[in-house]
């Protein structure tokens, strides 16, 4: 008798030995099988109609139009909402942008002299002299972007060493003429 361990033992060669005996080379059928398939699907595909094409007369009131004789408009509807919005973007006048304050102090005459630089020197820039108890302000310019700003920025502190941008409503029909 065999003990249980020569079992366990002998039990995986068995299986192995048998395996390796009955097994036989394998072709591939899958090919041959596609091969000669001939099944009729002419019944389940879908049938349409031939319709031929329906050709319309111009009616007798229709004028053929060039596109090249006419002016590129849409509609009547679409120029009336663009002048609409057009109008409206007329009406105003101020948007966010930037001045610069040049100078900031108690003297009038001091900010009066700043006023007067301003004409001379930058034309196309518009001085505002603002006063709040006791102080005078003088701020230049118009400006959409702090860029164009900072350009003239550096250009007035060869003078007034303490001017600085500032974040502030502006004219927009004044922006539109600084170069």
């Amino acid at each position: 008798m065999m003990n249980f361990k020569n079992w366990i033992l002998l039990l995986p060669m068995t299986y192995i030995a048998i395996g390796c005996v009955t097994s036989k080379p394998t072709r591939s059928t899958t090919v041959d099988a596609y091969s000669n398939y001939d099944e009729d699907l002419s019944g389940v595909r879908p049938r349409y109609k031939e319709v031929a094409p329906v050709e319309t007369a111009p009616k007798k009131n229709e004028v053929k139009r060039v596109l090249s004789d006419q002016p590129l408009h849409v509609n009547r509807r679409l120029d009336a909402v663009v002048d609409t919005i057009a109008a409206r973007n007329r009406n105003i006048r101020f948007a966010s942008g930037y001045r610069i304050q040049i100078y900031v102090g108690s003297t009038r005459k001091d900010a009066d002299d700043a006023k007067l630089y301003t004409y001379q020197t930058f034309p196309e820039l518009n001085p505002y002299l603002m006063y709040s108890q006791p102080t005078y302000r003088v701020r230049i310019g118009d400006f959409m972007n702090r860029i164009d700003a900072e350009r003239y920025l550096e250009q007035v502190r060869t003078r007034y060493a303490s001017a600085v941008v500032l974040a502030e409503k502006i004219d927009l029909k004044k922006s539109l003429l600084i170069k």
